[in-house]
């Protein structure tokens, strides 16, 4: 088993920081950046737990995109461009191979949001599996993508598919494959979107100065909805038939692990041209699915047979 100081030493070979932003990469006992010019920075954190958020014998190169890639879909929620990053990590046991699998993660996922998000830092420790990261971003205050603005007439739209997330995670369990045996390479479709979901960087960033109000997906579109509403005080009314979804509308309403976004737009904003041209530019598919209400809450849910979203402390 290698030591600490040799595992850090593999990790620092492999992904040594470089960006528009880092001063000091790793090294030190901490990292130095230097935000742009006027630009307001972002911080998110998010942890990821074996067996609460990915299988524990997940290989490592999948579990390192699906810890980046839900940490950076809250950047995307907030119309932010991804900057340097921390990856805490902590393992009852770690080799040479399964640093290297892991780098190979991060690397192909920071690839995809290059050159400003970089990883400039983080810890290892001993200890039951899990994956920390804090994500940093940079967005123009004015312009930054918030909860709170929805306004009476605003539509409502979502990204993607949802429901996916879930298909996933069940396919997975169905395969009766060994999730360490899973290769990043060549994820199967049926499992992609629970193991290398895509966070909508591009779609937040076309949104800036255009959406009223964004969240992201990650507890089930009902739970998300609800969120949006009580920020803004707005009610919210749901045409439950226009939600693109995989599977059955509960799963889509409620299932989460989605990681597409939720977001408002005034009415001039809504045309079909504008709708196609942030389509466009955020590479992904964009589908109105409500109404925003002057009276508080939500309508057009179908009745849920259980709770509208994830909760960590009241479900097992």
């Amino acid at each position: 088993m290698a030591s600490e100081f040799e595992l850090i030493a593999a990790l620092r070979r492999r992904l040594s920081a470089t960006g528009p932003t880092v001063l000091l990469g790793p090294g030190d006992d901490a990292a130095l950046i230097q935000p742009p010019p006027g630009q307001g920075q972002v911080l998110s954190t998010d942890t990821l737990v074996a067996d609460r958020h990915f299988p524990a014998g997940l290989a490592p190169a999948l579990l390192a995109w699906r810890s980046l890639a839900v940490n950076l879909s809250d950047l995307a929620a907030m119309g932010a461009e991804p900057g340097p990053l921390l990856i805490a990590l902590t393992a009852p046991d770690l080799t040479p191979a399964w640093i290297d699998g892991f780098c190979e993660g991060v690397l192909a996922c920071l690839a995809a949001h290059a050159p400003s998000a970089t990883l400039v830092g983080g810890n290892l420790a001993r200890g039951p599996l899990q994956v920390s990261v804090t994500v940093t971003g940079w967005v123009l205050p004015a312009q930054a993508l918030l909860r709170s603005g929805a306004k009476v007439g605003d539509r409502i739209f979502v990204s993607g598919v949802l429901g996916a997330g879930l298909a996933g995670r069940e396919a997975l369990d169905a395969s009766g494959l060994a999730p360490a045996e899973l290769a990043l390479s060549a994820v199967s479709p049926a499992f992609a979107p629970y193991l290398t979901p895509e966070p909508r960087v591009g779609l937040g960033l076309a949104l800036r100065g255009k959406a009223t109000a964004c969240i992201d997906i990650s507890d089930g579109l009902a739970a998300e909805l609800g969120h949006l509403a009580d920020a803004s005080g707005v009610g919210m009314r749901l045409d439950s038939e226009a939600v693109p979804r995989e599977g059955t509308l509960e799963a889509a309403l409620t299932g989460g692990d989605d990681y597409e976004l939720l977001f408002t737009l005034p009415p001039a904003e809504a045309t079909a041209e504008k709708l196609a041209a942030l389509a466009a530019k955020g590479g992904v598919a964009i589908q109105e699915i409500g109404l925003c209400e002057a009276e508080a809450g939500l309508r057009g849910l179908p009745p849920l047979g259980g709770q509208a979203g994830w909760d960590h402390f009241s479900q097992p």
